[in-house]
């Protein structure tokens, strides 16, 4: 009987070396040169964004430009490397093997395609129109408002929008907030005393409901685990493996159980993208050498109606319940089908009738499942969590639920077969900002934010246009797509894309009965944002930031 994988410090033990040796070859990622935002990324429950605007005085900018090449050369960019062994110091210590020790905050920087015109020509060599054009003029492209009365118009953003545009930001993140906000505020001084316009967005993981996006579902349990290696040994991968090599068929394909391990070139600009098989490497899409190493950074400040949410959820899950087949519908069991995970992250598909927090809180078990085929049986013996059956149609996990928008797992879409959806994948880290509302249906009172909370939305990607872009405008916002008329994303879907601004969600009741959930208004719009690339630390220090 095969064994599990044990995670002693830095790589797993498997004991079979011949199934090890079946492993596909993966690249050695330079994470000396990668900003560890985009490899391994910033896991962090602490979070500034340091927005920063340019001045037009030329020695202003010199001295500007000289301040940012000074913090690059003296490391205050946070590496790859960095990044990574504070990962696994984290947990070392989680595991109780090892004592807690002081760790700074992390930092990146980022430029939109305006700020890197103001410090390089070579801005000029990006093919992207998304990124050339940035994130306010292509807006509408994603189905978010244009009526300039609308307060999630472009125009009525709070950062980014026309005229209003950031030139580069600051992400910094942290395990402790007055370590973030403290370094944030000085890179914020720095920069003012120089000419610069800066303001600052802090994001805090919620007191009341840790891990949790103000609607109340666990945030972030579905990522991608990117493929690559930190060094020449065989098993020192960038992304943990969780499974023994003989526990499953297609074991080489996840990090924990149904993690996907996509190829690095999906996140970072000069790697093999994902091919035709998952176990082997695409093309390496060809790019400028300064620009290897580098990624795309989309950001989107999105405010989220927790009151209108939940009093649709209420009332649209009274409505179904007087109709056969949707007895006893709540409104939280309602909201959970079309998110497609229980408050606590416990699929439905794995537990249709509640929630289960045991569930939710197991890595190795609450992503384990697929849509078109039941979770497969594993070498090491039955998990104690029901299995999740296959459910192609999207009986008991909508169609049209968000986690099968944006991640079609083993189900084929309109763009190919079961793996198509390798290809769209993100490195996504969601941020909570501003305080909780004091009661979800808006009934404890005046809300003093008056709606200002909601997510700082961060996402690496190697395309804005194919993986973002591709997800929000083709796949969320649409009826019938990524897999037939399932309809749209109740969640993050907006209601411009809509063709009679309702966004509808096809449902099954007990007995197969068919019913619509209706929406007339979204309850995520962005009130702000960019679209940003991550230079590797040697297109800093080289390039960008270079004296001319």
């Amino acid at each position: 009987m095969a064994k599990r994988a044990i995670v002693a410090g830095r790589k797993p033990v498997v004991a079979d070396t011949k199934l090890r040796a079946m492993a596909p070859l993966e690249p050695v990622l330079e994470l000396d040169d990668i900003q560890g935002i985009a490899a391994p990324g910033f896991l962090k429950p602490h979070h500034a964004l340091v927005y920063l605007r340019l001045p037009e005085a030329i020695l202003q900018l010199i001295a500007i430009r000289e301040h940012l090449a000074a913090m690059a050369s003296a490391g205050a960019i946070a590496s790859g490397r960095k990044t990574l062994e504070d990962r696994r110091q984290h947990r070392q210590f989680a595991a109780g093997f090892a004592k807690r020790e002081a760790r700074a905050p992390l930092v990146a920087l980022a430029f939109t395609a305006q700020g890197l015109g103001r410090f390089t020509p070579a801005v000029s060599q990006f093919k992207s129109p998304a990124f050339r054009g940035g994130l306010a003029a292509r807006s509408g492209l994603l189905g978010d408002p244009v009526d300039p009365d609308d307060p999630a118009a472009a125009s009525n953003w709070v950062v980014g929008g026309p005229g209003n545009e950031l030139d580069a930001m600051f992400v910094v993140a942290g395990d402790h907030q007055a370590d973030v906000r403290s370094l944030a505020q000085r890179i914020a001084g720095d920069l003012v005393g120089l000419g610069a316009n800066v303001a600052i967005q802090h994001g805090d993981v919620r007191a009341d409901q840790p891990g949790h996006e103000h609607f109340g579902f666990d945030d972030g349990v579905s990522q991608p685990g990117i493929r690559g290696r930190a060094s020449h040994a065989p098993d020192d991968f960038v992304t943990d493996r969780k499974l023994d090599a003989g526990d499953l068929p297609d074991a080489w394909l996840y990090g924990y159980p149904g993690q996907d391990l996509v190829w690095p070139g999906e996140f970072l600009l000069g790697y093999p993208v994902s091919g035709a098989d998952p176990l082997l490497p695409g093309p390496t899409l060809p790019c400028e050498p300064w620009m290897r190493n580098g990624s795309f950074l989309v950001y989107r400040r999105l405010r989220q109606d927790v009151a209108g949410f939940w009093q649709t959820m209420r009332r649209e899950a009274a409505r179904l319940s007087k109709t056969s087949g949707f007895e006893g519908l709540t409104g939280e069991a309602l909201a959970s089908r079309l998110v497609g995970r229980w408050p606590s992250g416990a699929p439905v598909l794995r537990t249709p009738d509640k929630d289960d927090p045991d569930l939710g809180a197991d890595d190795m078990a609450n992503n384990d499942f697929r849509f078109d085929n039941s979770t497969p049986a594993r070498a090491g013996g039955p998990s104690p969590f029901a299995d999740a059956q296959a459910d192609p149609v999207g009986i008991v996990c909508p169609a049209g639920a968000h986690i099968r928008k944006v991640n079609t797992r083993d189900s084929g879409s309109d763009m190919g077969g079961g793996n198509a959806s390798q290809t769209r994948r993100l490195l996504r880290v969601g941020v909570a900002f501003g305080e909780s509302l004091a009661d979800r249906y808006g009934d404890g009172g005046p809300d003093p934010l008056e709606g200002d909370r909601g997510l700082l939305f961060l996402s690496i990607q190697s395309s804005i246009e194919d993986q973002f872009e591709f997800l929000q405008a083709r796949w969320i916002n649409s009826g019938s797509r990524p897999r037939g008329p399932g309809g749209h994303d109740m969640i993050v879907g907006q209601n411009a894309a809509a063709p009679d601004g309702i966004r509808r969600c096809h449902l099954f009741g007990a007995q197969l009965q068919s019913a619509e959930v209706r929406a007339q208004t979204a309850f995520v719009a962005p009130s702000g944002g960019g679209y940003f690339f991550l230079p590797s630390l040697t297109a800093l220090r080289e390039v960008v930031l270079a004296s001319s």
